[in-house]
């Protein structure tokens, strides 16, 4: 398959530099491309970096992948080498896929370093959305957190969640809804998972319900993970968590967003909860452990300043990216980070 099949978004084309996810599937839309960058455009200019979001998409059958992606990596190596874009792996497409590629990288080689699941970015990401909850809800000690969505990815979210005193109390995949008081841990979820994938909710000796009633756990936080818009206006009314952070990229519509205000629930921005690896990218640290402190030093932070704003979390920390974005942008992008 040619290159061709494969295309590159730069949110702000006059950056120096970009990165974001690759993406691979049969047909990738060009639109939620664009939104992918936009939010990661608004991350780095949370933590004050002049880097534009950027994302690819891999066009190809699955007998065709190992090809096409080939095809890709080869065209976007120079693009790589000079900093342009700086790619991630996104559905469909895996650390190893882009690992010729790494060689390359301006980044810090510790992204990509092996972690206790996958590589430490990947632990990043889960940290930042447990620090984010963290701060939301003053400490995690006693704290109850439902995950929508739940999936491989998550166990390390249950593994921060738990470090930091909280307990995940309900999960939701395609299958159902399992839900406990007494939490569930990350080793118990991982051997289900991987025995049973999104059945394992009929494997955690509990009674699962729809999957539709994980919405309404009673629960302090819950973690929108499926994937983008999954938090429609009609989601939003059935919610009864207090605080709604997100584990995927914009998984709240703006119509949701507008019940969920008038609700009084607090719902924060993805482009601050995933960001640990925006933050680490910005770091001079290099060990793991200092990035980790950083990372929850610095998403502590701008979680604490935008919580409590009149216009809701959420809202807040687009001002405060925007803020950023107008000291060496003419004019901002259009439109905000919400699906």
């Amino acid at each position: 398959m040619e290159p061709s099949g494969a295309f590159v978004v730069i949110d702000l084309s006059d950056s120096t530099r970009s990165a974001g996810v690759v993406r691979r599937a049969r047909k990738i839309l060009q639109s939620s491309t664009k939104d992918l960058a936009r939010s990661l455009t608004y991350s780095y200019a949370t933590f004050e970096q002049q880097v534009s979001g950027a994302s690819a998409g891999v066009n190809a059958e699955d007998d065709e992948a190992s090809e096409a992606i080939e095809a890709f990596i080869s065209a976007i190596e120079p693009l790589v080498a000079s900093g342009k874009f700086s790619p991630d792996p996104g559905k469909g497409v895996t650390e190893q896929d882009l690992a010729p590629l790494r060689s390359s990288e301006q980044r810090s080689r510790l992204l990509f370093s092996p972690a206790d699941r996958g590589v430490f970015r990947d632990e990043l990401t889960a940290q930042s959305i447990a620090v984010t909850l963290a701060s939301a809800l003053g400490g995690l000690e006693g704290r109850t957190v439902a995950i929508e969505g739940f999936s491989v990815s998550s166990i390390q979210l249950v593994d921060e969640i738990t470090a930091l005193g909280g307990k995940v109390t309900a999960i939701g995949t395609s299958a159902g809804t399992a839900s406990s008081p007494n939490g569930f841990l990350a080793p118990a979820l991982a051997h289900g998972f991987g025995e049973f994938g999104p059945a394992v909710v009929d494997e955690l000796g509990v009674e699962a319900g729809n999957a539709w009633s994980i919405w309404g756990s009673e629960v302090d936080a819950i973690v929108p993970s499926t994937k983008m818009g999954v938090v429609t206006h009609g989601v939003a009314d059935n919610i009864a968590a207090s605080v709604i952070v997100p584990g995927t990229t914009m998984p709240i519509t703006a119509k949701a967003l507008a019940h969920l205000r008038r609700a009084g629930k607090a719902a924060y921005p993805d482009f601050v909860a995933l960001a640990g690896p925006v933050v680490a990218e910005g770091s001079a640290a290099d060990t793991t452990d200092a990035v980790r402190a950083e990372v929850a030093d610095k998403v502590g932070s701008v979680v604490a300043g935008i919580m409590g704003h009149d216009d809701g979390p959420l809202l807040a920390g687009c001002y405060q990216a925007e803020s950023f974005l107008l000291t060496w942008q003419e004019q901002l992008p259009f439109g905000r980070p919400l699906a």
